[in-house]
């Protein structure tokens, strides 16, 4: 009896899946860069998401600035990932495992400069102006996820100076 009950929900699950289509993925907010949900995980629990993306982005900033030298911030921090050579005041962050001598670096690097640039205005820009509306729940946890991958980006490379 429990075989055949069995069988007619994998049949039912197999009609569903038919009818409404593919779930897709599912995005765990515990999953995100620990700095970025760690910074972010109190206040969003509190129902406090505008506050949580800025908190996560002031996160992601310290991120920035641990790896390349506190001294390091404003434009400077935006261009970390630049393909130029590092200067004195100005390093490079250089993502390991990848052919320096390849398109492939030269996309990551210029697209890691991009999104950090993006994030600073996008996001943590965005929601620190009272002008922006406040970020509903699937807007916000988007926001989460840029900055949680640009900071996993972040951790996967090195940081080239000149001393």
């Amino acid at each position: 009896m429990a075989l055949v009950e069995a069988i007619a929900i994998l049949a039912q699950r197999a009609e569903l899946a038919e009818i409404v289509g593919p779930v897709g993925p599912r995005l765990s907010a515990s999953e995100l860069h620990p700095t970025i949900w760690g910074a972010a995980a109190q206040l969003w629990d509190d129902g406090h998401l505008r506050a949580a993306v800025q908190t996560a982005a002031t996160a992601f900033e310290g991120l920035l600035q641990h790896k390349a030298g506190p001294h390091v911030s404003g434009e400077n921090l935006a261009s970390l990932f630049s393909g130029k050579d590092p200067t004195v005041g100005s390093p490079r962050l250089r993502i390991r495992d990848v052919d320096p001598a390849s398109n492939t670096w030269k996309s990551a690097h210029e697209g890691a400069a991009a999104l950090v640039r993006g994030a600073f205005l996008g996001v943590r820009n965005l929601v620190s102006h009272p002008g922006w509306p406040d970020p509903n729940a699937r807007q916000a946890l988007e926001m989460l996820a840029v900055l949680s991958y640009i900071a996993r980006l972040v951790d996967q490379s090195d940081t080239l100076q000149i001393p």
